[in-house]
């Protein structure tokens, strides 16, 4: 649901990503280390966060890329507000992106890019386009070069797959009216990925449609899609966030893989440990064996991929700057977020660590 650069701000993101260059140029890392051609199992990622401390470490970048690496991961997600890419308007910029996938190549990383044109709960356009129609002339051709940009990107370093907007479904659940002008606007831009970069998929992020009353927003736009993605953190209908029981999970997954004819590509799974959910470290742990049990078993023409969400839990600082982002902070709610990572946040092994490297 939420990305973990997102309170970072570009500028630490920028520094953080060019510590990271340095130090795999330095190291020589990720030779040897792609993904073997014709391989049919989904591509495997993780949000790879070190502890906040460390987030502008270079070493401690280097080390959780080539720890996660070591447990099978072979993509990355990444992912902007537009307006984070757009701080003048009319002048995109694709240069943090760019480089950020030139580090992860080093790595025998590829990446899956999800421009959020909207953000869960709001609008990621720049600040000048808030009150415009997503069908008119000028968001059109703002979209258009902020897209084109980032298809330079994919040229040089080839995208899994690219996807315009996260969790739209909550804000088109609350904004029906303005779901025609995306749906159009959409429908635009997948046209135009399609002629600029040839079989490259593209697709629209949705919360899962299991248990989803805001389900048939994604079924309107996946009709324009070339997979369905979903994000997927199995909670009890009406609660404050607590997690149904692991074994939820393979039903789950089967559910959203069969909703469609499309492949899924699973933008985020995740399964805090926190009391607050209705967890703890046990049940996380849990969750991920039975995710990558169930993973084990796809093949990549149904399922493209897979991000578990996250490697490391935030700081309280990280967490104040979220809630203010999202405008919500209940019991649950910071335990979900609190929580997520299989590691703590000063970098200590949860029970959920082991389940991932033998699940």
């Amino acid at each position: 649901m939420f990305r973990w650069q997102r309170p970072l701000g570009a500028a630490r993101a920028a520094l953080r990503i060019a510590l990271l260059a340095a130090a795999l140029l330095a190291a020589g890392c990720g030779k040897g280390s792609t993904v073997a051609p014709g391989l049919e199992r989904p591509y495997l990622g993780m949000v790879a966060n070190p502890s906040d401390a460390h987030v502008n470490d270079a070493d401690s970048n280097r080390v959780v890329l080539e720890t996660l690496r070591s447990t099978g991961v072979d993509f990355i997600q990444s992912g902007d507000l537009w307006s984070a890419l757009e701080s003048t308007p009319g002048a995109p910029s694709a240069a943090v992106p760019r480089f950020q996938a030139k580090v992860f190549s080093a790595f025998g990383l590829r990446q899956y890019y999800n421009l959020r044109l909207v953000d869960t709960n709001q609008r990621g356009t720049p600040a000048d386009l808030d009150a415009t129609a997503w069908d008119a002339p000028e968001m059109f051709a703002r979209v258009d070069a902020m897209v084109d940009s980032l298809m330079s990107v994919a040229q040089l370093f080839p995208f899994v797959a690219f996807s315009l907007g996260n969790e739209v479904d909550v804000y088109f659940g609350a904004h029906t009216g303005e779901l025609p002008a995306f749906r159009a606007l959409l429908a635009r831009e997948i046209a135009r990925v399609h002629a600029s970069r040839p079989g490259l998929p593209v697709g629209c992020c949705i919360t899962s449609p299991v248990r989803n009353p805001n389900a048939w927003v994604g079924d309107t736009l996946n009709t324009y899609t070339d997979l369905r993605v979903y994000t997927y953190y199995p909670f009890q209908s009406g609660s404050d966030f607590h997690h149904l029981p692991p074994s939820t999970a393979a039903a789950d997954l089967d559910a959203m893989r069969d909703h469609g004819a499309t492949p899924l590509l699973l933008q985020e799974v995740g399964y805090s440990s926190s009391a607050a959910c209705a967890s703890s470290p046990a049940a996380q742990a849990s969750f991920v064996r039975h995710f990558r049990q169930w993973f084990a078993a796809q093949s990549r023409s149904r399922v493209l991929g897979a991000n578990y969400f996250l490697y490391t839990d935030w700081s309280g600082g990280t967490l104040n700057t979220l809630f203010g982002y999202y405008g919500v902070v209940t019991p649950g709610f910071a335990g979900y977020l609190g929580g997520l990572g299989l590691r703590d946040s000063n970098g200590v092994a949860k029970e959920a660590w082991e389940a991932w490297r033998n699940p």
